[in-house]
């Protein structure tokens, strides 16, 4: 299990979201994690070619989702060699950290695309130019509202330091206390656009 590092214990079994800790102020704001969020496409990832090599979720409408359930690594590795689910955790590097949001498998099971379901409409409708995590992968379609989102939680240093907080009920001096602590560990402002306003 070593793998996934520090935060083995805390996803494995979860469906998660992750996103860039100076990010979140935008899913506070619009009450949801969106399909189609006010970023250019220059800062989301896999937009070089265009649409047609848009990741596998957004090609569909989807929010992308990892599924740790019954997730083991070495296995997965096995069968899935080519897979680059180790760029995102703990956080995808150049972030330095991250954000995982924990969302509520049974809220959420009318909208869910399973990591199978979603890697046979893959191979079915011919997808194979947008990128999948195949196995572990899922997809929520259409925006998902923060009430869904069980627990939270900020991370950094290779995933040892972990700073819970609470989503539905969000304190924005908490988060942005933790935000200085983050910036402070890794030693440099690393988004032009952070803010540490409170949000109306």
């Amino acid at each position: 299990m070593g793998n996934m590092g520090e935060l083995h214990g805390r996803l494995h079994g979860g469906l998660w979201h992750t996103t860039r800790p100076d990010r979140l102020m935008s899913i506070v704001e619009a009450q949801a994690i969106l399909v189609e969020p006010d970023i250019h496409d220059r800062d989301r990832s896999n937009t070089a070619n265009g649409p047609k090599n848009y990741p596998i979720s957004r090609t569909i409408g989807g929010i992308s989702l990892f599924d740790f359930d019954g997730f083991h690594p070495e296995s997965y590795e096995k069968q899935f060699p080519v897979s680059s689910w180790q760029f995102f955790v703990p956080y995808v590097r150049s972030w330095q950290g991250a954000v995982w949001l924990e969302i509520e498998r049974d809220v959420v099971r009318e909208q869910l695309l399973s990591p199978e379901a979603l890697l046979q409409k893959w191979k079915k409708e011919g997808l194979h130019g947008h990128n999948i995590l195949p196995g572990l992968e899922a997809a929520h379609i259409g925006d998902l509202p923060i009430l869904t989102i069980r627990s939270a939680f900020l991370t950094w240093d290779g995933g040892r330091e972990i700073r819970e907080f609470c989503i539905r009920d969000f304190d924005h001096e908490f988060y942005n206390e933790r935000l200085r602590e983050w910036q402070e560990a890794v030693g440099k402002q690393l988004t032009r656009g952070l803010s540490f306003r409170r949000l109306g």
